[in-house]
């Protein structure tokens, strides 16, 4: 019965209300320059290709990945680097707005803190070169609970706190590991916030949903692949060569962040 609900709501919010601004706020769709901020290369497949691939499809939109290490705490950086460059080719975003970072105190380490003042840098520069006007990156549980997730988050954070007239940010939102691995079956949990706005998206028309310049629907999004975007996303982890195993094909079916994202407002 659960899978069932499961399958429902997956074909109800990838497919008829996937462009609700309800559950895709307008604060989202109308963003013409968006910039997702990971970690290391493989991070935006892994937890963010439903986020990353939406508007895909919009020739409006131009999407771009800053990679704040090459990920070579394996003595693998330059394969890496170019494993991410046609990771980006797959997920059709543009060379010049595919980059990887080889910074001295940005170095891939499990047991080092990045600096957040380093961090929050480098990404006013890209907002500023590209003129951003959406962000997307980790919470600070960096879903994998990584420290260097959670220091992207921080440094994201601070640069919100420091700078002025910052882009919108949301962070993709962390879960325990049970509902981690419970690919679409968690959707029916993760549906539960958004209740409300579900049952409205179905029996009501959007209408206009800015007032007064504000987004009410702007505090979060629920993010859902449709079957052709997930394979999308599974060509591009393919790209991933030396991070590929066998429990990285498991993942792949039963990650719920393959499948969908839920994401809040930070700024």
């Amino acid at each position: 019965m659960l899978l069932s609900a499961a399958l429902w709501l997956y074909a109800l919010l990838a497919y008829w209300l996937a462009e609700d601004p309800r559950l895709v706020p307008e604060t989202i769709q109308r963003a013409r320059n968006v910039l997702l901020v990971t970690a290391h290369p493989d991070d935006e497949t892994l937890f963010f290709s439903p986020t990353i691939l939406h508007g895909h499809d919009n020739p409006d939109v131009t999407r771009a990945l800053l990679v704040l290490s090459t990920g070579d705490y394996n003595g693998l950086g330059e394969i890496r680097k170019g494993e991410i460059e046609r990771s980006c080719a797959a997920l059709g975003i543009l060379p010049a707005r595919c980059v990887v970072l080889e910074h001295g105190a940005l170095q891939d380490n499990p047991k080092k803190w990045w600096r957040e003042d380093v961090i929050q840098d480098i990404v006013a520069h890209y907002v500023h070169m590209w003129k951003v006007d959406l962000i997307f990156t980790f919470d600070d549980g960096g879903i994998s609970g990584h420290i260097n997730h959670r220091a992207v988050s921080a440094g994201v954070v601070q640069y919100v706190e420091n700078f002025p007239h910052t882009p919108p940010v949301y962070a993709l939102q962390s879960t325990f590991l049970l509902r981690k691995y419970s690919s679409l079956i968690d959707l029916v949990l993760t549906s539960v916030p958004f209740s409300w706005r579900i049952v409205k998206a179905v029996f009501t028309s959007h209408g206009k949903q800015l007032v007064g310049g504000q987004d009410p629907y702007g505090d979060k999004a629920l993010l859902v692949s449709p079957w052709r975007t997930y394979l999308i996303a599974r060509a591009a982890f393919g790209q991933h060569a030396s991070q590929y195993s066998w429990d990285r094909v498991l993942y792949l079916v039963v990650s719920r962040y393959m499948w969908f994202n839920n994401l809040y407002r930070v700024a």
